[in-house]
């Protein structure tokens, strides 16, 4: 029945606006291709919870949590990652060119493995609560957050030049983001919430990457 009950759910993307972001006023007139990222998620105990679960709703140190199921990402998640770290990068305009999985075609190429893609929060009964009064219990419910903790981390952070020789190892780029969020019924709120964290989280690494390549031209 819960099998059933997650089939029903509609599938989750990885994706945030990056219409955000302002171009840079740094740019270096190279392509790039980030290559999809090598997901080595499973070797690792804490993100077994999300890996495996049945439903987006699971128990996180003894609390009811809301959590980013693997189940409900139809598309790999190292190419969404990839996918949309490309579009940011492309939309900062630090390279003339960002491609993705094309490092025939780039000038450079950046490859890197996922480690943890994980977010959960707690549930919220008073979410569940406000949808049995319509309209009225949506918008008094509306603002609701509560406390969780997101966690993506790269690893083996690489740049690559076109004769496939090493110019920087950047190494491992973490970021925890502990606090609250917002919340609803059903726990869809948890994708979004990761989502945002995401855009941060590329914020910073693009600008890392910018300056590495930067240093070639």
């Amino acid at each position: 029945m819960a099998v059933f009950f997650l089939a029903c759910k509609p599938a989750q993307k990885i994706v945030y606006n990056i219409n955000d972001y302002q171009p840079s006023t740094e740019t270096a007139n190279v392509s790039v291709s980030i290559q999809i990222f090598e997901d080595i998620r499973s070797e690792f105990p804490d993100n077994q919870v999300h890996l495996q679960a049945k439903d987006i709703i699971a128990i996180i140190n003894n609390t009811q949590s809301c959590i980013n199921a693997e189940r409900l990402y139809k598309v790999p998640v190292g190419q969404q990652l990839a996918d949309m770290l490309s579009q940011y990068l492309h939309r900062k305009a630090y390279f003339a060119n960002v491609l993705v999985n094309q490092k025939e075609q780039a000038d450079y190429y950046i490859t890197a493995q996922i480690k943890h893609f994980t977010g959960f929060q707690d549930y919220s009964t008073k979410a569940v609560i406000g949808t049995q009064f319509g309209l009225i219990g949506a918008l008094a419910t509306m603002k609701l957050k509560t406390e969780g903790k997101i966690t993506i981390e790269l690893s083996d952070i690489c740049v690559y030049d076109k004769n496939n020789a090493l110019i920087a190892q950047i190494g491992d780029f973490k970021k925890e983001y502990d606090g609250d969020f917002p919340v609803d019924a059903y726990c869809y709120c948890i994708y979004r919430n990761i989502n945002q964290c995401l855009a941060g989280f590329n914020e910073e690494l693009g600008a890392i990457l910018f300056k590495e390549i930067k240093k070639q031209n």
